[in-house]
Formats: C-alpha cells, structure tokens, sequence
C-alpha cells in the first residue's frame, strides 16, 4: 500500500516540476515548487527502502553525468 502511495506521490512531483518549467507566471512557479519539495520529503520519510535507493540511485546517476558526455 504504502509504495503505491509513494508513486503516486512521485508522479505528483514529477507533474510540478514539469509544469514550473512550462508556465511563465512566477507565483505559479513557486507554488508548485513548493509542491514538488514538499512531495518530495514525504516521499522521502514515508517511503519504502525501494523507493528511497532508487530516488538515490537517479539523483547520483544523474549528478555524475556531464554535459559534454552527452551525444548530442
């Protein structure tokens, strides 16, 4: 149940910031950056060991890549 929950909460900050990059307004970009930090800690105190290596796994996989690695 509780791993469900958590990627529902995921897809919830993955929507905000998605959103945040689109929309020009600046209040509705803070709010929903608000809304993705805030997703993002319960998602970290609540979820599943699974969930938090994986959230883990990304965030350092992503940190080491560069940019001039990148194909294109």
């Amino acid at each position: 149940m509780m791993l469900v929950l958590s990627l529902c909460y995921l897809g919830i900050v993955a929507i905000a910031i998605y959103l945040s990059s689109k929309i020009e307004d600046e209040v509705f970009k803070v709010g929903l950056v608000i809304t993705a930090l805030t997703f993002s800690l319960v998602i970290l105190i609540c979820a599943p060991w699974t969930i938090k290596l994986v959230v883990a796994a990304i965030s350092s996989a992503l940190g080491s890549i560069s940019i001039k690695d990148l194909p294109f």
